[in-house]
């Protein structure tokens, strides 16, 4: 029993009511490709008032005569109309339809064969308006585009960071040290106590000077972090730290650029509790998150306060912001006054 039988005498004015309020709009075409039907979204898709503007009409030379680009679109080629032809579905992703007032319409339809009266076929086109579709995916591959090309940078500008802190350590550092040697050798044999002053003095702001270069080349990019990783790169830096640092790393190695930005992470949200805490120990950790992202928190008992602008004097932590983003990251920092201070920062790995 076909749903005509099981509906009854009404399944004619039921399936027209239920093809009307469809939202998807529908379209019928005979076997020669003259339009048969169309429903009220189909009206409002192709920008027509009365379906009578289309009734009858030829379908392809009126919805689909041309492409986008102005070349013609020959009928022999038309995929809306194929069923008839074919007898098989036809589903097509994305086309364009041209609407009453010429202008084009992203679709994507579905046509299927039906038989007419004469025993030929004529076809039935479901179709739906993707232009939201499209924009959103259009966005997504611009996203894409912005966040391969901040990845770039990120990399070049670690990749440039590396050579200069290995420029500053084989090249002026090497040449300071070398001076000193020779410094301090002459001072040895120099026995006017003027002189030996002048050269002990010289000697002094030569070592101050190598200690400046190794510190400057550490912020660039310490090599103990390529060498050993942010284990061993974070006891480094806290070994010498004068607020007491408790640390739960792991020993694991990340990409380059993860590693870096989250040494750099640590390093300026340490420097901040040193400078600005008031605090008497500070706790990192650094571990696996959820959805493949790598989690680095500091945590202080300081005096609090600390926003994403810096604490007063500081604008540390909105460089950090901006360094986090760089890898599409996400930093956060609770900092009630006097209840410590929490920095947490998620970089995707």
């Amino acid at each position: 029993m076909d749903v005509t039988e099981r509906l009854g005498s009404g399944a004619a004015a039921v399936l027209a009511a239920f093809v009307e309020s469809i939202a998807d709009a529908i379209y019928a075409v005979d076997a020669d490709g003259r339009v048969q039907f169309v429903n009220r979204a189909g009206l409002a898709l192709l920008g027509y008032e009365d379906e009578a503007q289309l009734l009858g009409q030829p379908s392809h030379a009126t919805i689909h005569h041309h492409r986008p680009d102005g070349t013609p679109f020959p009928e022999d080629e038309c995929p809306l109309l194929a069923p008839r032809r074919t007898g098989q579905v036809v589903r097509v992703e994305e086309d364009w339809f041209i609407r009453a007032d010429g202008a084009f319409v992203p679709v994507a339809y579905s046509s299927a064969p039906v038989p007419t009266a004469d025993g030929r076929r004529g076809a039935v086109v479901v179709f739906q308006d993707v232009t939201e579709r499209l924009a959103a995916q259009e966005a997504l591959v611009r996203e894409r585009a912005v966040r391969a090309s901040r990845a770039r940078i990120v990399e070049a500008t670690l990749a440039e960071r590396q050579r200069l802190g290995r420029d500053l350590h084989d090249g002026a550092q090497q040449r300071l040290v070398n001076i000193a040697l020779g410094v301090q050798l002459a001072a040895r044999t120099v026995e006017d106590a003027e002189a030996k002053a002048l050269l002990d003095g010289a000697l002094a702001e030569t070592q101050a000077a190598i200690a400046d270069l190794r510190e400057l080349a550490a912020g660039l990019h310490p090599s103990v972090l390529t060498h050993r990783g942010l284990r061993g790169a974070l006891e480094s830096l806290t070994a010498r730290a004068p607020v007491p640092v408790t640390l739960e790393v792991p020993d694991a190695r990340f990409a380059s650029t993860v590693e870096a930005t989250a040494y750099f992470v640590a390093a300026e949200a340490l420097a901040n509790v040193a400078k600005h805490a008031g605090a008497s120990e500070a706790h990192v950790r650094i571990a696996p998150g959820e959805d493949h992202t790598l989690v680095v928190e500091v945590t202080d008992d300081g005096r609090g306060g600390a926003t994403v602008g810096g604490r007063t004097g500081s604008s540390g932590l909105s460089g950090l912001a901006d360094r986090v983003a760089a890898l599409d990251g996400a930093l956060t920092v609770h900092s009630p006054p006097g209840g410590g201070t929490r920095l947490h920062a998620v970089l995707p790995l």
